[in-house]
């Protein structure tokens, strides 16, 4: 220990100022706000998906403009300019305990004391550019309270464009576009169909609970009750998801059709 901290005094003047400079300065971004509080969104706009968050309890729901709505699957993704994406986050309606509420199809709810968050991104020519290394196309980002007021000022929006830089140019920046196209439900996902699997190929759950499937493979998938006569999910295109709702304790083996070999069970308790 002594050691590690002689070697960290013998920094050099220079490094010293490169590190101090490193953290006191924010990367850089737009100086005026280029995208506009989206008033009346929720009745302007239309609604994409409603997506579930469950490591942050939040009920997230995506609006587009007209414009926005206009994108084509075939298209890769390139959203027109005159795009508005707007993603209205609330805290989810929870128990004593911290566990979010359900409602009746196995969906968080929104908190009514709560106040939402929404963050807005616009697509327009030559936009972008003052996020310098962050540049996520030609979006540029805000994010507002409900009465308009800054929860992220445009100068702060960094944080937004290097979140989005998680994406990738195919999909012009922006997350879960496939949900619009495959009609995923947003729901917390119980169980995955990868690489012509079931995961977890066993899954237990007590009596009344949700189960949610996703399709997170590349090719069509079908989820079928082994029993003759029972459900049938139809072909599950990659990206889309299913719920289904067990009551009745016992074991629910089904399989995919579709690649004979795929098996999964569901044991309720």
């Amino acid at each position: 220990m002594k050691r590690e901290m002689i070697a960290l005094g013998s920094i050099t003047a220079a490094a010293a100022l490169l590190l101090q400079v490193g953290y006191t300065q924010s990367p850089p971004a737009p100086a005026t706000d280029n995208v506009g509080f989206p008033a009346n969104y929720q009745t302007a706009m239309q609604v994409l998906y409603v997506f579930d968050r469950p490591d942050l309890k939040q009920v997230r729901t995506v609006y587009a403009n007209s414009q926005a709505v206009q994108i084509k699957y075939d298209e890769d993704y390139k959203y027109p300019y005159g795009s508005v994406l707007v993603m209205e986050n609330w805290r989810a309606l929870q128990d004593a305990d911290g566990n979010p509420i359900l409602d009746a199809n196995g969906r968080y709810q929104k908190d009514p004391a709560a106040a939402p968050t929404i963050f807005a991104m616009r697509k327009e020519a030559g936009y972008g550019a003052p996020y310098g290394p962050n540049r996520t196309g030609e979006w540029e980002y805000v994010a507002y309270r409900p009465d308009g007021t800054y929860q992220t000022t445009p100068q702060n929006s960094f944080s937004c464009a290097q979140c989005h830089r998680q994406s990738n140019a195919t999909r012009d920046w922006t997350f879960r576009t496939s949900q619009t196209f495959f009609e995923g439900s947003g729901a917390t996902v119980d169980a995955t169909i990868r690489n012509y699997k079931f995961v977890p190929g066993e899954l237990h759950v007590k009596s009344g609970s949700f189960v949610t499937f996703y399709n997170d493979d590349v090719v069509e998938h079908n989820i079928v009750d082994a029993v003759a006569g029972g459900s049938d999910s139809g072909r599950l295109h990659a990206g889309r998801t299913i719920t289904y709702r067990f009551d009745t304790p016992g074991e629910f083996n089904f399989r995919c059709t579709l690649h004979q070999n795929m098996r999964g069970k569901v044991v309720v308790e």
